[in-house]
């Protein structure tokens, strides 16, 4: 394994016992909610995390839906999952609401598709109704709160509670080799670590490091991939292997919350580093 540690060391390595399937970040507890699961033996489990420890808040926990269930959103210290996946018409079905630290049950809501969050009620459609209108849920009680949402205002105040949360949640761009931007990251790796990347490259700033994520060629037509972290004046601080062994482009391998820079490695580990 290609590695270089000079200033950044890991302050928690997570364990997860399934193959993580998606991570929902809640920005006001600055808790990692996570789905695992594994296909062959269609087993699924759901995890909350604490960013800035690594300690488990939530661990394990299966709700009766099983396999058929999946994680829509963590906020506030509440985990939002789906009850059902109804594959002829392509949607989630059933709202669950947990406390995100103890798994206890604040309300259900099966009647209802989870939609979206926005600064004031959980947006859900009512199932089964042939042009379902957009409902307005508290977050805590599942409540209606407004049951005359416009379409636009709804679709409004979903995207200004999104661009909100992006803020204190920091993901990293993406860039495929047929981005205009993509050559002058890659001579930058070049140049810097003497690796040529392939297939995308991932990029992500903040105000003391950046930090890249790219692919890099190995025999067969497989790549691994890797994070680097530089300081503003381009000294390499940090270099580690999150992907071994793949053929795919894939997604949410790194991001920032509180601080803490989290690295998700082989799909089971996550490493969280202090910046």
């Amino acid at each position: 394994m290609n590695q270089h540690k000079a200033n950044l060391k890991p302050q928690f390595k997570v364990q997860i016992p399934l193959p993580i399937w998606q991570i929902r970040f809640d920005e006001k507890t600055g808790w990692l909610g996570i789905e695992a699961r594994a296909a062959d033996i269609l087993q699924n489990a759901f995890y909350v995390i604490d960013s800035r420890s690594g300690d488990f808040m939530l661990s394990d926990y299966k709700p009766k839906a099983g396999w058929w269930s999946g994680l829509e959103d963590i906020y506030n210290g509440s985990l939002y999952l789906h009850l059902g996946n109804n594959q002829q018409f392509g949607r989630h079905e059933g709202i669950l609401a947990l406390n995100a630290g103890t798994g206890e049950m604040r309300w259900e809501r099966p009647a209802y598709s989870f939609y979206g969050l926005t600064a004031h009620y959980l947006l859900a459609k009512e199932l089964n109704q042939e042009n379902p209108n957009l409902i307005g849920l508290d977050y805590l009680t599942g409540s209606i709160v407004s049951d005359a949402l416009t379409s636009t205002q709804a679709h409004t105040d979903l995207s200004a509670f999104q661009a909100q949360r992006v803020l204190l949640a920091k993901v990293p761009g993406h860039y495929p080799a047929d981005n205009m931007f993509f050559p002058e990251l890659q001579l930058f790796l070049q140049k810097k670590i003497g690796t040529v990347a392939m297939l995308a490259i991932d990029y992500l700033e903040t105000n003391r490091y950046f930090i890249m994520g790219y692919y890099h060629t190995l025999p067969y037509l497989k790549y691994t991939y890797q994070v680097a972290v530089f300081s503003l004046a381009g000294e390499l601080l940090l270099q580690e292997e999150l992907i071994s062994n793949t053929d795919a482009i894939s997604l949410d391998n790194f991001f920032i919350l509180n601080d803490t820079l989290i690295l998700a490695q082989n799909k089971d580990l996550l490493l969280g580093y202090a910046l």
